[in-house]
């Protein structure tokens, strides 16, 4: 067994790390727990760990200054990063100083097994004998099968040189009969999620199962082997033409699947290759695939031949999600269903597969329809417990439809609320007050001319806005001026005294001396310093 140490300034980052993936079942122990820089290096020191996982940025001493010091005392412990920062610097640097991998919270699965698998072969490499006489002795007490699954995994993890795999090859003796090969993606990671359905005996029993199942119907098909990917499955196929019908075959898999095992499983197909040197690139276009998995239904066969998906469409999106914010406002339940079936559609096509950014734009509807009810007097009882609950919630789902089944329900109980909670004849009047100065701000737009629009006297229409803005009007008006301000200065050639009429003032200076207070500087000065001039 290999001994593991995970480090976080935050403790629900290591419990979750704890349970992402099957240590005990990789043959990994975790033998300690660290929050800061500092009692991590003395754990190291104490325990001596094969592998360190731990986040970049921490108090008391960085990720960085922890793998200078195992560099310095020469240990043999492997590090692999894990951070929210994702600015390239980051990555630069720890890989730099001989990190396995860097990766982006929040953490993927797939992502940290294929990471967690790099850092275990370094260690079994750096353990060998480095002449090439006990390297082979080695090998040829394997399996000839084990053997050519453990270099195929690496073909396909692209941690091997193409010299030392053909000479692997070589002393196999190993021939293909095809000039292409194919790679197929089995998600079987469904079945190790159902709780309750599996225990971890019959988990495996389905994964050696669904295994032979496979490497059967491959031989019918040409020739290949299976390799577990984690949780799931890789099958290499060398077969005859780029043309051959995989999609046939993968059709046959999943079939026989669900008759035999009463399973569905995901297959996507790579992009076939010419070589085994090209291997790598079939794996990661049929890993790509995958991404859209997540938006099928269960038992999708996905291809790299299939039309090429696109993201884009982000005015729609904002468009859509507006509407449904509206019909919340306006409590029509029927509405809200129906408007949030075109966005639903819509946030599928900017996601374009990733499932992060589904969940980001999903979250983000929710975050901004709780604002806008906030905006109009609406106090929803919704706790910072509760949205976070949320968002670690939308992580978890397997498929987009039981995401947006539960967006939908967030969202019908929030418009229950709106429709119970008093006060909705001003929640109206705050919408059209706020839509008329978003509209109308490059005008004259006094308090006395603003109170008149929605029929109430200055004096109360005064103190009626800074009870549901919490500021001043004038100051509000003001915000909307120079927010527009910075979009025009930034995104268009315009002088300033032209920025300056466009966001209603008549007097440059008074323009700048105003957009000063708000930045900190004047505007040339401010367009500068953002555009790196």
């Amino acid at each position: 067994m290999l001994n593991a140490i995970l480090a976080d300034d935050e403790p629900i980052i290591i419990k979750g790390l704890k349970k992402l993936i099957p240590w005990e079942e990789l043959g990994i122990t975790i033998v300690g727990e660290a929050m800061t820089g500092r009692s991590l290096m003395e754990q190291i020191e104490e325990k001596l760990p094969d592998l360190v996982i731990t986040d970049i940025s921490m108090p008391d001493g960085s990720g960085i200054d922890v793998i200078k010091e195992v560099q310095r005392r020469q240990l043999h412990t492997k590090i692999i990063f894990v951070s929210a920062y994702q600015e390239f610097s980051y990555a630069k640097d720890a890989l730099a100083f001989g990190a396995v991998d860097y990766l982006v919270k929040p953490i993927e699965k797939s992502l940290l097994l294929e990471a967690v698998g790099k850092a275990m072969t370094q260690l079994k490499e750096a353990n060998e004998d480095q002449s090439s006489k006990g390297k082979l002795a080695v090998y040829e007490q394997k399996d000839k099968k084990t053997q050519l699954e453990e270099l195929f995994d690496r073909l396909t993890q692209g941690d091997i040189r193409w010299e030392e795999a053909q000479r692997k090859l070589q002393a196999l003796n190993m021939q293909f009969t095809g000039s292409c090969f194919s790679v197929l993606y089995v998600e079987l990671a469904h079945v190790q999620l159902q709780d309750g359905r599996w225990g971890e005996h019959e988990k495996r029993l389905i994964v050696f199962a669904v295994s032979n199942l496979v490497d059967e119907l491959i031989q019918l098909y040409g020739s290949g082997l299976v390799i577990r990917k984690g949780e799931n499955l890789c099958v290499i196929v060398n077969h005859m033409r780029i043309e051959d019908d995989l999609q046939r075959l993968a059709s046959e898999m999943r079939n026989k699947i669900l008759y035999y095992l009463k399973i569905h499983v995901t297959i996507c197909i790579g992009r076939p290759a010419l070589s085994l040197q090209d291997l790598r690139q079939s794996y990661t276009s049929a890993i790509e695939m995958m991404n859209y998995s997540f938006f099928e239904k269960e038992g999708t066969i996905l291809s790299w031949s299939q039309e090429e998906r696109r993201g884009g469409g982000d005015q729609f999106l904002a468009e859509a999600k507006h509407a449904v914010i509206k019909a919340v406002i306006a409590k029509e339940k029927q509405q809200v269903q129906e408007l949030l079936v075109s966005f639903y559609e819509h946030v599928t096509t900017s996601a374009n597969g990733r499932k992060e950014s589904a969940v980001l734009l999903l979250y983000a509807m929710l975050t901004d329809l709780m604002e806008e009810m906030s905006a109009v007097g609406i106090d929803l009882q919704v706790s910072p417990e509760q949205r976070k609950d949320w968002q670690q919630r939308m992580y978890q789902f397997y498929r987009y439809r039981d995401l947006t089944d539960f967006i939908t329900d967030r969202i019908l109980d929030i418009l229950e609320q709106v429709s119970t909670a008093g006060g909705s004849r001003e929640a109206q009047q705050m919408k059209i007050i706020k839509e008329y100065i978003e509209e109308h701000y490059s005008e004259n737009i006094t308090l006395e001319s603003m109170a008149s629009q929605v029929f109430m006297n200055p004096y109360y229409f005064s103190s009626f806005f800074k009870k549901h803005t919490h500021e001043n009007f004038k100051q509000y008006v003001t915000n909307i001026r120079m927010k527009n301000a910075v979009r025009l200065l930034l995104q268009t050639d315009l002088l300033v005294y032209e920025i300056a009429e466009q966001v209603g003032y008549h007097n440059p200076r008074q323009f700048s001396d105003m957009f000063k207070k708000s930045y900190g500087k004047l505007p040339q000065e401010y367009k500068s310093q953002i555009k790196g001039n």
